[in-house]
């Protein structure tokens, strides 16, 4: 399945990143959170997902069913990072910022 199928009506953001400019699809609502990037096989260069929230949360991310090793990002409201994991595919772990974000980048 292609990426641009997949993320059909997904809005994108251009955000820079130590640099450079990622695209970014936005996952503003549950469904689109729960999915993240759990089906894709192959990140093309500079491109990931923007989570978003309307207040700060503190919940937990999954890689069980992730294919590709991730980077991810928690943010504040402010997009201050407070906490970043290098993560790889499949990790089953819950993965948890050290503070509540508003916001967070998968890379």
């Amino acid at each position: 399945m292609g990426l641009h199928f997949m993320f059909k009506g997904y809005k994108t953001k251009k955000i820079k990143i130590k640099g450079k400019y990622y695209r970014l699809w936005i996952a503003n609502n549950d469904r689109k959170r729960r999915l993240g990037l759990s089906g894709i096989k192959k990140l093309p260069p500079r491109t990931g997902m923007l989570f978003c929230y309307n207040s700060d949360v503190h919940n937990s991310f999954t890689m069980k069913n992730t294919r590709i090793p991730l980077t991810i990002i928690f943010l504040d409201n402010n997009m201050d990072i407070v906490d970043i994991h290098k993560v790889p595919a499949f990790y089953k772990l819950p993965i948890i910022s050290k503070k509540p974000y508003r916001f967070v980048i998968e890379i």
